[in-house]
């Protein structure tokens, strides 16, 4: 398989060079937008040479052959429960690039062909403003990002957007070991705050009261809140829901704008395929992990070899209680 990495000014661009320089059969592996000069990236990957125009006869074809490796990476991934698709691309990719190297390394490889990573900058260009359904764990991650993210000289002061009174001020005070913190109670007086941190030099980082995915109106009034503040969305969205929950709930928030989540509650599912699968279906970058329900520790920065070795570790352990339960 050779893979490919096409940069063009708009998606359509890259595409169109991803299709001009593999042709038709290129599969699109993944798409992101840079943040820093507006550059659209496009990976792509295909099983013939790219200057090949004609497929090799299929009595010419040779038989496939047995690839520990992808054999190893395709029944890791399928033990998480991730789906078919997701499963052949990382273990075809993985095999491939990660030719000659330890399972986990092979994996990272395959993950970076389909995944993309930003973790959370400690000196933010704009405030943050963290969205998600009900329940996705925003008030303890903004306080992981106030409490142990911020620099020291430079620090993130959090935010509770309490449209709804719902004690959420009282809680993002505990979390962050303070006696109080400011709070707003309706979005023109988040507005106001947000353009005051601005002149100022302050970034914050907004826990923003719970979006519904279903509700269309709802989504309306996420999507207008963003637009209206010089603010970045992050989704946070839990690891333990149903895949295509996540999938469908995820898309929901990136047509609002959101570009980053934030994926917690990774340490309290054994089987993490689906729900990384659903975030690379969404095309959404992984900036940070939750690893922790507390907001004793911080968020772990997202990367390819941290996610290999999260689904390495969990499939070992399954084997090794199964061998010990054969005993």
């Amino acid at each position: 398989m050779k893979m490919k990495m096409f940069v063009g000014r708009s998606e359509a661009e890259a595409l169109a060079m991803a299709r001009v320089e593999m042709g038709p059969d290129a599969v699109i592996l993944s798409t992101r937008e840079r943040e820093d000069d507006g550059m659209c990236e496009v990976r792509a990957a295909i099983e013939r040479n790219f200057g090949q125009k004609f497929a090799a006869p299929k009595f010419a074809e040779v038989r496939p052959v047995f690839d520990e490796t992808r054999s190893l990476l395709a029944s890791t991934l399928r033990w998480h429960g991730a789906p078919d698709g997701f499963v052949h691309m990382v273990s075809e990719a993985g095999s491939r690039m990660g030719a000659g190297m330890e399972s986990h390394a092979a994996l990272a490889a395959g993950i970076e062909g389909v995944l993309t990573f930003n973790p959370l900058n400690p000196q933010p260009t704009q405030s943050l403003m963290l969205v998600g359904p009900h329940g996705s764990g925003k008030t303890t991650a903004a306080a992981k990002i106030a409490r142990f993210l911020s620099d020291k000289k430079h620090p993130i002061e959090p935010v509770a957007a309490d449209f709804d009174a719902s004690g959420q001020t009282a809680r993002l005070a505990a979390l962050t070991l303070k006696v109080s913190v400011t709070s707003t109670l309706s979005p023109d007086h988040l507005m106001r705050l947000v353009r005051d941190a601005d002149d100022r030099g302050q970034r914050l980082v907004i826990d923003c009261p719970s979006f519904n995915p279903l509700d269309e109106a709802d989504m309306q009034r996420c999507s207008d809140l963003i637009s209206h503040m010089n603010v970045e969305p992050v989704l946070v969205i839990g690891a333990d829901g149903h895949p295509m929950e996540i999938e469908d709930n995820a898309r929901a928030f990136a047509q609002a704008g959101c570009r980053r989540v934030i994926l917690t509650r990774i340490d309290a599912v054994r089987r993490r395929g689906g729900a990384i699968a659903a975030i690379s279906s969404a095309r959404l970058s992984i900036a940070s992990l939750g690893m922790a329900s507390n907001a004793t520790c911080g968020l772990v920065p997202a990367s390819s070899e941290r996610i290999a070795r999260l689904f390495m570790t969990a499939a070992q352990f399954a084997e090794a209680d199964q061998l010990k339960g054969a005993a």
